[in-house]
């Protein structure tokens, strides 16, 4: 009857949570196409770049309700994570995203709950339940990066030729956005879509810098921006740029190739003890009902485990080489 009922309360709290966000994501496209229509008038355009037209409209508010809204906007976590889920290229606000942690922490917890019978383990299962989108967004996030800075050297080798060719700063953006692949091409075409739409270059260059956390580009946009500032040949300090970029990159590479051992020695140092205590547990769970029956048992894995994450982030801190 208990782990019906337990059943039960996993299957409400995530449909109360896939409804709540299904909501907002219907009145959020209600309110975009209004946008839309809205851009058509002011452009005088058929229809702004539908690829990029989510960032353009992106609501800044991190949540519909004001109360929510002006609660997150006080709160640093908050605010960061908002910025990591632009980042991404992820369409969620905060709001939405902050439903989706709570169904995932409450599945979690319930689940933890069932299957050890220990009321405590609600909140650590809880916590790593909370966590898990959150470390989805950031690997979403460091995989769009990757690709981004793997492109962004070539993305400045052609606007350094367009430039050169005659263009205008705004008509070379555009070359990169239609010549360049995805991410760099829809990045590009959103710095020229908003300038065609009336903000600064240099308020673009800046809203791009703060979509894509890459050192590279922000490299990028502090050479432009003091170049239209002070004046300079643009071609020739591009050009410097991506020399500058392609030679860090190859650093960057040498670095993670005689660090490849040590990152390896760490992911598997981290991993072989929960492999082997489930190893144990299934061969010999004898072994393993001593240790969870005594009571400094639950204390004595919470301890290991807490040691084994420092010794995990010692480790990644160590071969975190930066260049």
């Amino acid at each position: 009857m208990n782990s019906q009922l337990l059943l039960l309360s996993i299957g409400v709290s995530l449909a109360v949570a896939c409804g709540m966000v299904g909501i907002v994501l219907v009145v959020r496209s209600i309110g975009m196409r209004t946008a839309r229509q809205r851009l058509q008038e002011v452009s005088g355009d058929t229809m702004v770049n539908a690829s990029v037209a989510p960032v353009i409209l992106r609501d800044m508010k991190m949540s519909s309700m004001p109360l929510l809204n002006a609660l997150f906007e006080q709160i640093p976590l908050a605010r960061r994570i908002d910025l990591l889920l632009a980042q991404g290229d992820l369409s969620l606000r905060f709001g939405q995203f902050s439903m989706i942690m709570l169904g995932a922490a409450a599945a979690a917890g319930l689940v933890a709950v069932q299957f050890s019978h220990w009321w405590w383990s609600f909140f650590p299962a809880a916590a790593f339940g909370a966590i898990v989108p959150v470390m989805v967004a950031v690997h979403k996030k460091r995989r769009r990066l990757a690709q981004f800075e793997k492109q962004f050297p070539d993305a400045l080798d052609i606007l350094t030729g367009a430039l050169r060719a005659g263009l205008a700063f705004s008509g070379a953006i555009q070359v990169v956005a239609e010549e360049c692949p995805k991410p760099v091409s829809k990045e590009f075409t959103i710095v020229f879509e908003e300038n065609r739409l009336g903000l600064d270059m240099k308020e673009a260059l800046r809203h791009l810098a703060s979509r894509v956390d890459s050192a590279e580009l922000r490299m990028f946009v502090t050479a432009v921006i003091l170049q239209r500032e002070t004046g300079g040949n643009l071609s020739e300090i591009l050009e410097s740029t991506a020399n500058v970029i392609r030679e860090r990159f190859r650093i960057l590479g040498e670095v993670r190739a005689l660090t490849a051992s040590q990152r390896f020695s760490g992911m598997v140092l981290s991993i072989l003890p929960l492999a082997m205590a489930g190893l144990v547990t299934v061969m010999a769970p004898e072994y393993m009902k001593t240790l969870l029956d005594d009571p400094m048992g639950p204390k004595l894995i919470v301890g290991a485990l807490a040691l084994q994450i420092a010794g995990f982030l010692i480790i990644r801190k160590i071969v975190a080489i930066k260049v």
